[in-house]
Order: structure tokens, then C-alpha cells, then sequence
């Protein structure tokens, strides 16, 4: 199989990065958020300034609010490949196929997505009479999963039908522009630790002009709440009103549960998952690799794979591939992944756990969508107002 020298390659070269750390001794019962933040840390001094890895409310003890899991290595598996020109290759060939050719994902238009939204509000409220915010959070989280039997569903011309001021006003130098000197935290993609910050932070300019996307940085915003990092609210606030109004089954911007992925070609996040979203790509080309929940991974709970983890090649080998780029061309994804390019304007529907990686396949390429797992799930501050939409 393709993938198996490449996985061997990463595999040698990161040996001798494995890593000690007490907090391992904890079992996972006994192991809170704050020990694991703190951990994370410890461990990114031996290879990067800085981590920060986004925790699903999944993993999370919903009694106490504790890490429900802390099991994993520390050894960073890392992939700092140039796989540009395999990614230029592919969004060449992607922009001549036909939708059908380049996603097998379902179709739905978003006023068949709106409509069900509003059934399953309409059928929720007559059985209750009245939604309270937390229904509405329940309803809104379930939502991707019920619209097509938990599987994700592809949407076209959202910016337009939805009338953002992003459609055609996103290009890479009218963007720049725009955003001058506001401040981005360089990312990147490793595993254990999924997406983390390098604590060092760039404009848009400076990041496209570095072609930084050639060793798996990009710029990503993930909001979690409005008592969010002030740099990157401050970031967000400039071009929060170009992304309005949101999708009628979605959060408001006022409840600052945004996420605006910018990417060069060739960047990547690897294998993943998370809570329920929606993404929306704005500009460019980007290649999707899709997996169910229960997927077979290294490290699994009754939910899926757990944070941190990878996906299982046939073999039974970690597929932990921190770019994903390199599955255009050069590895063979997991048995299982479903595949799709997203063009500008259309949108995915992602259903809670779903295990995911993505690949810039143009210059420059950005996603924005939102959570929808609930601001006060995650007890964070939203605004005094009713959550029915």
C-alpha cells in the first residue's frame, strides 16, 4: 500500500521525539482539563513554544466537567513535506470534474436545510411548548446528524443566497488589504497534539507572502465563546459582519461561535474530530476526507475516536499523517474515507465525531462556518437574548 513506507518514514524520524511527562501517571478519571492543558504545555517546550489543542464537549466528564481521557503517547509525529505542487496538480483536475466526479457527499439546497430546521423546531415546540435555551443548543447539535441519517451533506451558493458581503470580496490581495495589520496565530497539525498554536503571530499579508503553507501553516480562528483570546476576537470582530446573516439553524455573531479557516496550498489538517459543524468554503478549492464516528482509531471511546488519536489503516497501522496533503498523491487514505473537493460558496454539514482532514488544493483558500455545540454547554458567556431562531 502507498501510505505504509510513507507512515514508516514519519514513524522512524520522530522516535526519538518520545516524551516523558508525570501527568501521564494520572489515570483518566483522576486527570482534569487544567492538568492536561498544563501537560500539553510541558510537552510542547521540547519542540514548539507553544500548544493549544480545542477539547470536543464530548470528551469532557459532563458531571464534573473533567478530561475524560489523558491516555495517549506524547511522541509529536510531525510533517513538514512540501506537498504543493501534488495539491496544485489536484484542484487542476478538480476544477474540470462535474460535482458528482469530485464529492460523493448528498446534495440538499439550503431551503431544503432550512425548511428541516424549522420542522424539527416546529415539531420540538409543539411536543414542550416552550424551548428553552438549552433545548435550542440540544436541538441545533443534533441537527447534522438528523438531517441525513448522521451522515454530512454537501450545500451550493450559500454566500450568495445567504447575501454575505464575503461572496466575491475574499480574494487573497482585497482580503489582505482589508485585514492590514490585524494579527493571526500561526497553526499547524501533529499529532498527538491535533491543531496547535505556535504562539507566534503574523498578518494575512505577511503569511501568504512566507508561502508559509510549504511546511503545514496556516491561520486559523476557533472561537469559543465571546470571553475568547482579545487578539483573536479582535480579529474576528473586523470581519464578523462580511460572514452575516448565519444559516437559519446556526448561532448568530453574537455568540461568537465562528470558525474561519485560511489556508495556503498545500496546507493541511490532518485526521480529526470534533463537535458539529458547518463550513462554508469562500474562496479557493479545498480536498475533504470524511470517516463515521465508530471508524476504527488507536484510541476510542463510546463516542469515536478520542482526541488525539488517528485513524487505522487496513493494516492496522495509526494512520498519522499530520498533512493530509500527502493523501492526494503520495498515501492511501483509511478504508472508509469518503471524499470531496469544496468549491466557493459551497458549504458541508458535518454531524458530531465525524473524523475528518482537509488539503488546500489553490493559493489560497478560506472556510468560514460556525460551532454548533452550544456556547453555554461549554459554560461560556453569550448574550441575553432568546436562543429561538
Amino acid at each position: 500500500m502507498a501510505g505504509r513506507p510513507l507512515l514508516l518514514l514519519l514513524a522512524l524520524s520522530q522516535a526519538h521525539k518520545q516524551l516523558q511527562c508525570e501527568d501521564c501517571t494520572h489515570r483518566p478519571d483522576e486527570t482534569s482539563m487544567l492538568q492536561a492543558q498544563q501537560a500539553q504545555r510541558q510537552h510542547a517546550g521540547h519542540q514548539l513554544p507553544h500548544v493549544e489543542a480545542t477539547i470536543p464537549s464530548r470528551l469532557l466528564n459532563t458531571k464534573d466537567g473533567r478530561l475524560s481521557h489523558h491516555s495517549h503517547t506524547h511522541a509529536k509525529v510531525v510533517d513538514d513535506t512540501d506537498y504543493r505542487e501534488d495539491a496544485r496538480v489536484r484542484g487542476e483536475q478538480a476544477m474540470k470534474q462535474s460535482l458528482d466526479e469530485r464529492c460523493s457527499l448528498k446534495r440538499m439546497t439550503l431551503e431544503e436545510v432550512h425548511h428541516r430546521w424549522a420542522e424539527l423546531v416546529a415539531a420540538e415546540k409543539a411536543k414542550v411548548g416552550h424551548l428553552t435555551m438549552d433545548k435550542m443548543e440540544d436541538l441545533r447539535f443534533a441537527f447534522n446528524s438528523v438531517l441525513n441519517n448522521n451522515q454530512p451533506v454537501m450545500v451550493q451558493d450559500v454566500p450568495r443566497q445567504l447575501g454575505w458581503h464575503a461572496a466575491g470580496h475574499w480574494g487573497a490581495e482585497e482580503l489582505s488589504k482589508f485585514l492590514g495589520d490585524h494579527q493571526w496565530e500561526r497553526q499547524s497539525f501533529d499529532y498527538p497534539d491535533w491543531i496547535f498554536g505556535l504562539k507566534n503571530y503574523t498578518s494575512l499579508s505577511g503569511y501568504l507572502k512566507r508561502h508559509e503553507s510549504s511546511t503545514n501553516v496556516f491561520l486559523f480562528a476557533s472561537e469559543p465563546g465571546c470571553d475568547e483570546n482579545k487578539v483573536l476576537k479582535s480579529t474576528v470582530d473586523v470581519i464578523r459582519g462580511h460572514i452575516t446573516p448565519s444559516p437559519d439553524f446556526a448561532y448568530g455573531p453574537e455568540w461568537c461561535q465562528a470558525i474561519i479557516a485560511i489556508d495556503g496550498i498545500g496546507a493541511s489538517h490532518g485526521f480529526h474530530n470534533h463537535d458539529p459543524v458547518w463550513n462554508v468554503q469562500v474562496t479557493g478549492w479545498k480536498q475533504w476526507w470524511l470517516m463515521p464516528p465508530h471508524s476504527k482509531a488507536n484510541w476510542q471511546n463510546e463516542f469515536g475516536m478520542e482526541w488525539g488519536g488517528a485513524p487505522l489503516t487496513a493494516d492496522g497501522t495509526p494512520f498519522e499523517m499530520p498533512n493530509g496533503c500527502a493523501m492526494v498523491k503520495q498515501a492511501t487514505p483509511p478504508p472508509g474515507t469518503q471524499m470531496c473537493v469544496t468549491g466557493p460558496g459551497e458549504m458541508i454539514l458535518l454531524p458530531d465525531s465525524w473524523i475528518h482532514a482537509t488539503c488546500g488544493l489553490t493559493e489560497f483558500t478560506v472556510g468560514a462556518g460556525g460551532w454548533l455545540g452550544g456556547p453555554a454547554r461549554h459554560d461560556h458567556g453569550h448574550p441575553d437574548k432568546p436562543m429561538e431562531k
